[in-house]
């Protein structure tokens, strides 16, 4: 039980691993949308709510792949529902910072949507929204979740909470591109990995994190997302 969580944790060898497939399958994924037609931004946003789910659930396979083999050290662990109410709240105070950061960045910046697609997915019909939200507020997640809190907070954590917590959640910010969604993505990374070193589990990360991107999803599809 004490082996998985110290010598059997993930290090900077599943990091590595785990960091370079992130791109390279970004890249492939976005070479592969490039075939699609860019007339139908439905179809784009459906597909690109998605494909960080397969982008990050492949970097995992990788870094899972490479030496441990098996997923209680990578924060497959059993969680009190205590645990898992409490991230179903921070993910609501997250949407509420969410909120709060791009309504700030609206007014220093103007208008700069980089997720407009995933807005025309969510408001483009009943079929789309519910496709959108299965990739973007549940696969998604909890590909995010397995990669940067499973591998790379994990990982770190080993060297304390700066490290573990913060620079882990710059990292995950900086996979999410140069934009609003940075401070936006950092704060979402913040939560998390609070709760993953308070855990040890992702499970409630992965909670918090569909949360937020359910309430974003939502607000999309009424027409109340700030950058829309």
């Amino acid at each position: 039980m004490i082996a998985d969580d110290q010598w059997q944790r993930p290090g900077w060898p599943e990091i590595l691993i785990g960091l370079v497939a992130y791109p390279v399958l970004l890249v492939s994924f976005g070479l592969l949308m490039g075939l699609l037609p860019s007339s139908d931004p439905v179809l784009l946003g459906v597909v690109g709510s998605t494909v960080g789910g397969f982008v990050c659930v492949g970097a995992f396979a990788a870094s899972y792949s490479l030496r441990i083999r098996n997923l209680r050290p990578f924060g497959f662990k059993r969680v009190s529902p205590r645990w898992l109410l409490t991230a179903a709240g921070m993910g609501i105070v997250g949407y509420g910072l969410n909120l709060i950061i791009q309504f700030t960045y609206l007014a220093w910046f103007g208008a700069n949507d980089p997720q407009g697609i995933l807005h025309a997915a969510a408001r483009g019909g009943l079929m789309p929204f519910l496709l959108s939200f299965l990739g973007g507020a549940i696969f998604t997640p909890f590909g995010e979740e397995i990669l940067f809190r499973d591998v790379v907070a994990n990982a770190l954590n080993r060297y304390g909470v700066f490290a573990g917590v913060v620079l882990s959640s710059i990292i995950f910010g900086l996979a999410h591109g140069v934009s609003v969604i940075l401070p936006v993505a950092i704060m979402v990374g913040l939560l998390s990995a609070i709760l993953f070193r308070a855990t040890g589990s992702v499970w409630p990360a992965v909670i918090l994190h569909c949360v937020y991107n359910g309430m974003n999803s939502i607000a999309s599809a009424v027409g109340f997302a700030p950058m829309q």
